[in-house]
């Protein structure tokens, strides 16, 4: 409790400071997720600024993480500065914007200042669950503490607005698309791809109350599914969240079964993205990653075996969840193996309802969010 009061006096103390600092309109500072991840948006923009050869722009990303710090280091040079520094302070006082993927801990141990700097919050997916003030105890405060606020739709722009309670405002929002989709089009025929096997992406949601139920069938049947994936040349790669890799009924189904894998990271550091890019379909419950895999155009197969239950556990931002689905709901292994099938042998089953849905959620369909981001930012400075 008394570290997180001195941690917070001293971050505003930080930001006090920084407002009395002149600031460079064309330096930008670039958080990553809690300060420590390269990945997300962060990233994706951040390398995009970098291959542009920018001579005129100071361009910071900045870490707390100090094994990331020197993994990057040489490839990134002086574009990447170590939190607690000289040079990450300089660059906190002197950047006009500052650029997150989540919140505030994105810039530890500093705050960014809305009055003296453009503060752009690039988010991290477009939501399905209740977030904001939807998903809070009665009494608590937000402080988001932005300027701008990345969407890809104002399908999405209206929702935030409604989750936080209209403390942001449509003038805020900027419809752009977030830039770690624009690899889908930028790379879209370059899938790290090391042998012709079929690729099944499962991406199950975290749950705050229960452990993810990995294939949650009442027929499953462990060798008829090794039997099956093994006869159609299939795998399927598992990326659960870390309270959820060492899983029992997970480890037993992945012993013996060199078609299932499981995909973790001690640093978060695995890129979505480009595992979405691999993937040939992608296997879910109520995560919102297949709002992103929709620029894919490629089959997605749901999971909502507990659907009730996360309902009345954290709830949906969307009454109706058939309304922004587009893909097969299965319930038991034979489902499950049927739609596989029909998805292989006709991809394009569900061509026109993911279309719709695309539509809906995404405004651009063409792999230049960064750009987009970067003209506003060159308009601004």
């Amino acid at each position: 409790m008394m570290k997180n009061i001195l941690q917070n006096a001293f971050r505003n103390l930080l930001k006090w400071m920084g407002e009395f600092y002149p600031k460079n309109k064309k330096s930008i500072l670039i958080g990553i997720p809690n300060a420590s991840f390269y990945n997300d948006n962060s990233k994706y923009f951040f390398e995009f600024l970098t291959k542009k050869n920018l001579p005129d722009f100071e361009i910071y990303l900045l870490t707390k993480n100090k094994k990331l710090y020197s993994s990057l280091k040489d490839k990134f040079g002086k574009h990447l500065v170590y939190a607690f520094s000289i040079k990450a302070l300089m660059a906190y006082f002197r950047s006009k914007f500052v650029l997150i993927s989540n919140g505030n801990d994105d810039i530890f141990p500093f705050l960014p200042s809305t009055k003296k700097q453009i503060v752009i919050n690039m988010w991290h997916g477009n939501p399905i669950k209740k977030i904001g003030y939807l998903n809070t105890k009665p009494g608590e405060k937000i402080n988001l503490n932005l300027n701008y606020f990345l969407v890809s739709s104002k399908t999405e722009r209206d929702t935030i607005i409604r989750a936080f309670k209209n403390t942001l405002h449509k003038e805020q929002f900027k419809i752009f698309g977030i830039p770690r989709n624009d690899i889908f089009f930028n790379q879209k025929d370059k899938r790290q791809r090391t042998d012709k096997k079929v690729k099944i992406l499962y991406l199950p949601t975290f749950r705050e109350t229960s452990s993810v139920e990995f294939f949650p069938f009442e027929d499953f049947d462990k060798k008829g599914l090794y039997d099956f994936l093994s006869k159609n040349n299939l795998e399927i790669i598992i990326k659960p969240h870390k309270k959820d890799s060492t899983n029992q009924r997970l480890l037993n189904i992945l012993k013996e079964n060199p078609n299932v894998k499981l995909k973790t990271s001690e640093n978060n550091d695995l890129d979505i993205q480009q595992m979405l890019l691999d993937c040939d379909i992608l296997l879910t419950d109520y995560s919102s990653v297949y709002f992103d895999f929709l620029l894919l155009d490629r089959p997605i197969i749901y999971l909502p075996y507990d659907f009730e239950e996360y309902k009345n556990a954290r709830g949906f931002l969307y009454d109706d969840f058939e309304e922004i689905i587009c893909g097969d709901k299965v319930f038991t292994q034979k489902d499950f193996i049927e739609s596989i099938q029909n998805n292989l042998e006709n991809p394009a089953k569900d061509e026109l309802r993911r279309k719709a849905i695309t539509e809906r959620f995404h405004q651009h369909n063409d792999g230049l969010a960064s750009e987009r981001l970067f003209n506003f930012i060159k308009n601004h400075s």
